[in-house]
This record gives C-alpha cells, sequence and structure tokens, in this order.
C-alpha cells in the first residue's frame, strides 16, 4: 500500500496565520501539499478564509474583498485571493495536492475563472450541492463530501473520495470499503492509529513534523 499523502491543515502554521498565502506555499516545501479553506465575498471574489462571518458578526457574503481587509486588517498575504494563491503555487512549480474545501454555497462556481491553475486541487465540502457543482465544473478533479459526524447517507454521484473527521473513520470505512478517504484532523497518535487503520489516503494535520514521524515511525 502506498504512503499516505500528508497535509498541512489549514497550511503550514509554522510559515504564518492559517489560509496565508504563505502558510500554503510553505507547506508545498514541507509536505505533499495542504488543506484550505475558500468563501466567497460580495463581489465573487473566492478567497483563503475559514470563518464565513467576521469577529463582529457581520457576514462575508455581504462585505466587498476590500472592506474584509479593511475591517480585519488583513492584507493580500493573509487574506488572499484563491486566484493569486493558485498563481504563486503554478510558478513555484508546486507539486502535490491541495484539498480545496468549499465552505459555502457557490465556492466552486466562484474558482471557474482559475481553472487553468487547479491542476493541484481536489474539491471536498459539507454541501453535497458544491461536491456536485465541482463534480460538473471540473470533471477533471477528485471531488467528494466531507462527513463529520455519522455515516453519511447520500453520497454524490460521482464523488471520489469521502473527508473524514477521524473519530469517524472505522464507521464510514466500513460502510464504505473502497472509497477512498481523507482523514482529518490528525493531532495525536490516536487519530493516527485509526487513520492508519482505516487505510486513509491522505492524513491531514496541524503539525506536519510530528504527522511525517507518525508516517514513517521515526
Amino acid at each position: 500500500m502506498a504512503q499516505p499523502l500528508l497535509l498541512a491543515h489549514r497550511g503550514d502554521r509554522a510559515a504564518g496565520p492559517e489560509n496565508s498565502a504563505r502558510s500554503v506555499l510553505s507547506a508545498f516545501r514541507r509536505c505533499d501539499g495542504a488543506e484550505v479553506d475558500v468563501i466567497v465575498t460580495a463581489d465573487g471574489e473566492p478567497i483563503l478564509r475559514h470563518d464565513d462571518r467576521l469577529a463582529s458578526g457581520a457576514p462575508v457574503r455581504a462585505l466587498t474583498l476590500a472592506d474584509v481587509r479593511r475591517l480585519t486588517g488583513d492584507d493580500e498575504d493573509t487574506c488572499p485571493q484563491a486566484g493569486d494563491v493558485l498563481a504563486a503555487l503554478a510558478r513555484a512549480g508546486a507539486r502535490g495536492l491541495l484539498d480545496v474545501e468549499l465552505k459555502v454555497p457557490g465556492a466552486a462556481r466562484a474558482l471557474l475563472p482559475y481553472r487553468a491553475h487547479l491542476g493541484l486541487a481536489a474539491f471536498t465540502s459539507f454541501f453535497a450541492t458544491e461536491v456536485l457543482d465541482a463534480l460538473a465544473l471540473f470533471p477533471e478533479r477528485p471531488s467528494g463530501l466531507l462527513c463529520s459526524y455519522g455515516v453519511p447517507r447520500f453520497v454524490p454521484p460521482g464523488a471520489s473520495l469521502l473527508a473524514i473527521r477521524q473519530a469517524m473513520l472505522e464507521a464510514v470505512r466500513a460502510a464504505h470499503p473502497t472509497m477512498p478517504l481523507y482523514a482529518w484532523t490528525l493531532n495525536d497518535a490516536e487519530a493516527v492509529v485509526r487513520a492508519r487503520a482505516a487505510g486513509a489516503a491522505v492524513w491531514i494535520g496541524d503539525d506536519v513534523d510530528r504527522l511525517r514521524a507518525w508516517r514513517d515511525g521515526s
């Protein structure tokens, strides 16, 4: 069996804030790639950010990219446009896997202008509609459902993977014995044991050095 790929959860935290451009670029240098979150601003820009609301409660979908950066104090690195990060990875000649979590409805469609730079991408989402959109818009790229609690009752037709919270790996593997699994978030030895037992193809964690040590047995 091939060794699992190691992805830095929301980028390489040792290099910069989560979902920052520099954390993503560092992840491709230090492991097999990164998992990132994509949400969409009011002016249709897909950005790398986990939360779809600001600390004030204001929804990002109601704010322009300029507004988001002004209100948060972020810049092109700490609140990057997805297209800029994809282009930077292409310029760097990056190889590996970029797990793009489609956090909000419309995220897949917002990425369509950047399809030429999506050769490293796999798409995941808690929204089955987003998985279906990704499958339709980017049929050449793997796409699958994110699952946090329980075995999914519905898996979108054509899905090529399931991204599973580590506590649910055993149950999901029993229900889907041949489906490739992405395991998250692997931050302790017990989670790694579950991922290994389930034969997860991708391990996602916050500390890439520990992930590598667990995988390689060092």
